[in-house]
């Protein structure tokens, strides 16, 4: 009995000096419309950079594997894990993650927040919501002009749209306006992650002569289908290129990953995300297949695989 006093005597003590207990380890959710085994390695070395230590904090990972009707329930889990902050890979999952919650800080890589409707504005975000802009919109025209150069008697673009990515529509106006300017024709074709198929069939129909495909698709399916089909296309990252697409251009992702783990961090700190601005890329990466140019029939010319960051035989 006296044991048991002594012990719940010493329990109630203040701790010594020297001895406090270690400060909690941030929980960091990360809603992913797609897999991406890749992504949280590179936040991982993001995070690094800006000073936090592996085990200084964990990751939450919730990916919804390209079917986004599961990413409300997704990010309703995070939320009901109480994470100290989330971060959102592309419009889908951001837009998931601003409904379910309006005080857990969101973090997202999209390619067009102001225009997705994610912030209010790239210097005043507003809300709980800050980030990076992909510029994934920016570069469509990139990609037309990238496409006259590899194939200059082109006369008719199809685009690959996914039918449930909101980003959809700022993705093909920019395509739009820059195919005005060269007197090329577009061909928006909707797409779903599910069933690729219609949207294939459709595009051979249209007797497009180049294609370009939204990030959010299912990336390395469609570049191995393309190249069978033989069409030369464009999309965003290396995966595409390595699956068999002939060509990819898009923001760095180790910046993109250095510029997210930077707003993550200031997030952390206590810095309320709509004081945060979002942050630009202004690096670009162009990867090139020399391979599949071949089995299309296509010479590359010398200065654009001199220009690419990357070019796969």
């Amino acid at each position: 009995m006296r044991r048991r006093l002594i012990l719940s005597m010493l329990a109630a003590l203040p701790a010594a000096p020297g001895r406090a207990q270690a400060p909690r380890r941030p929980v960091i959710g990360v809603l992913m419309a797609r897999d991406e085994h890749f992504f949280p390695d590179l936040l991982r070395a993001g995070m690094q950079e800006r000073g936090w230590a592996e085990g200084s904090y964990s990751l939450l990972t919730r990916s919804a594997g390209g079917a986004i009707d599961r990413l409300p329930a997704l990010a309703a889990e995070l939320v009901a894990a109480n994470v100290d902050a989330i971060v959102a890979l592309q419009t889908p999952a951001a837009l998931a993650s601003k409904r379910a919650t309006q005080t857990i800080p969101i973090v997202v890589w999209s390619g067009d927040p102001v225009g997705t409707g994610l912030v209010d504005s790239v210097a005043r975000p507003g809300g709980n919501i800050t980030g990076v802009d992909g510029a994934g919109a920016a570069l469509s025209a990139k990609r037309v002009e990238l496409l006259r150069e590899i194939v200059p008697s082109m006369k008719r673009i199809a685009v690959l749209l996914n039918s449930a990515d909101p980003f959809s529509k700022p993705f093909l106006a920019q395509i739009q306006a820059a195919a005005t300017t060269l007197a090329l024709d577009v061909e928006p074709i909707g797409a779903t992650v599910a069933d690729l198929e219609p949207a294939l069939a459709a595009l051979q129909a249209r007797r497009a002569d180049t294609v370009i495909v939204q990030p959010s698709l299912p990336l390395a399916a469609i570049a191995a289908r393309l190249r069978t089909m033989r069409l030369p296309s464009i999309a965003q990252s290396r995966l595409y290129v390595e699956s068999g697409g002939l060509m990819s251009i898009g923001a760095s992702t180790a910046e993109i990953n250095r510029l997210l783990a930077f707003s993550l961090t200031q997030v952390l700190k206590g810095t309320p995300p709509r004081d945060i601005p979002v942050m630009q890329p202004s690096q670009f990466d162009l990867f090139l297949n020399l391979a599949t140019a071949k089995a299309l029939g296509l010479s590359l010319p010398p200065g654009l695989v001199q220009r690419a960051d990357e070019v796969i035989e």
